[in-house]
């Protein structure tokens, strides 16, 4: 900056130093989201088979969950819900082909209570019960 003589020298550094903040300001703030992200889908993916909420997950990550949705939805590329109950569809899928497990028994392990909302909600992203998956 010393060797700035002219205004518009020194507007053209004052505006080069302030796209460098936005810049760092840009990468903090993405770096931040992705770390937010990536520890909720862990959480996910440990606690999926336990009564979670959005709330829930929000609060193991620090921030409020108005703000954690719209996260959520902008990096991952959908709801909470879609991809919680997207993670359990697939883990029951990986429980019913052991014959092991009663349907019953996997709908505990995948965190739904209810055996008939469980098979509506198989049905609804797998277009067959979970007793026909099973095959």
């Amino acid at each position: 900056m010393a060797r700035i003589n002219n205004e518009k020298g020194l507007r053209e550094w004052f505006f080069e130093q302030i796209r460098k903040i936005c810049d760092e300001i840009q990468t903090t703030k993405e770096e931040t989201s992705d770390s937010v992200v990536s520890r909720s889908l862990t959480y996910i993916k440990e606690h999926f088979s336990e009564e979670i909420t959005l709330d829930d997950v929000a609060r193991q990550v620090d921030i409020s969950p108005y703000y954690f949705s719209k996260l959520f939805k902008q990096e991952v590329g959908e709801n909470f819900i879609e991809y919680l109950t997207q993670t359990r569809i697939a883990k029951a899928k990986e429980y019913l082909v052991n014959p092991k497990y009663s349907i019953k028994e996997i709908c505990g392990l995948c965190g739904y209570s209810d055996p008939n909302y469980f098979s509506r909600i198989f049905r609804k992203y797998e277009g067959v019960s979970p007793s026909e998956y099973r095959g």
